[in-house]
C-alpha cells in the first residue's frame, strides 16, 4: 500500500494549513463586522432631541436596542410597504406580558395602529430599560428594547 501524496501538477494544494488560514481570516473579518455593528447601536445624547425607530417589512424595530437620554422624544415610524405596526409597552395588551418591561415609575404606553408611512411620538422622562412589542407581530418576534439614561 502506497502512502505517497497524489501529484497536483502545478495546481495549488488545499491543505489543512490553507484551510485553517482561510477560516481564521474569515473569523477575523466576521468579528470586525460584529464589533462595528455593536458600535453602531442607536443612541441619542442631546436632551430633548428626536430619535427615530423604524418599523419595517422584516418585522423589526430599527435600531434595536437603542439608548437615549431622559427628555428625548422617540418617533416610531412605519417604514413598511403595507404592514400596520404598533409600538406597545403595556403588559395588559401583550400576548406575553412577561416580554413587556417598564422601569419603576413609568406608565404603560401604546401607539395604536401606525399605518405605513405614518409615525407616532412619545417623550421619555423616566430612566430605565423598556422592552416593547408590535401587537400584530409580537408572536412573529417583533420586539424591541431601549434604555433611557439619566445624564
Amino acid at each position: 500500500m502506497s502512502h505517497e501524496r497524489p501529484s497536483y501538477s502545478g495546481r495549488h494544494r488545499f491543505t489543512r494549513r490553507t484551510f485553517v488560514r482561510a477560516a481564521v481570516g474569515s473569523i477575523g473579518v466576521a468579528s470586525t463586522g460584529l464589533l462595528s455593528a455593536c458600535g453602531s447601536m442607536g443612541s441619542a445624547s442631546d436632551k430633548g432631541k428626536d430619535f427615530v425607530i423604524e418599523m419595517n417589512d422584516e418585522m423589526v424595530f430599527d435600531p434595536n436596542p437603542a439608548t437615549i437620554s431622559v427628555g428625548t422624544t422617540i418617533t416610531f415610524t412605519n417604514a413598511s410597504s403595507g404592514f400596520v405596526h404598533t409600538a406597545t409597552c403595556d403588559p395588559a395588551l401583550a400576548a406575553d406580558p412577561t416580554g413587556v418591561v417598564l422601569p419603576d415609575g413609568a406608565a404603560a404606553w401604546n401607539s395604536g395602529n401606525i399605518q405605513p408611512g405614518e409615525s407616532w411620538s412619545m417623550r421619555f422622562e423616566t430612566p430605565g430599560e423598556y422592552h416593547y412589542v408590535c401587537l400584530p407581530h409580537e408572536l412573529a418576534g417583533m420586539t424591541g428594547t431601549f434604555i433611557v439614561e439619566d445624564d
